[in-house]
């Protein structure tokens, strides 16, 4: 996919370590961004919210506990 100068929103819950950042630049080029904006919020709880354009990737930890208590 050509890059297309997008920049993803990253919403983390406390700045990422290096390797994490790394990791995360890796998932973002694939899809098409040139750079990331940190965006700390405690209130996810953990894990990290994507934003690319339309597209939210929502591995937070606040999402998960949500879709456990729909499922019970």
């Amino acid at each position: 996919m050509a890059e297309r100068n997008l920049v993803a929103q990253i919403t983390v819950s406390r700045k990422p370590d290096a390797d994490t950042e790394k990791k995360i630049m890796e998932f973002i080029k694939s899809r098409g961004c040139s750079d990331a904006e940190y965006v700390i919020d405690p209130n996810i709880l953990g894990g990290i919210v994507i934003q690319i354009g339309n597209e939210i990737y929502d591995g937070s930890l606040r999402s998960r506990l949500e879709k456990i208590r729909r499922a019970l």
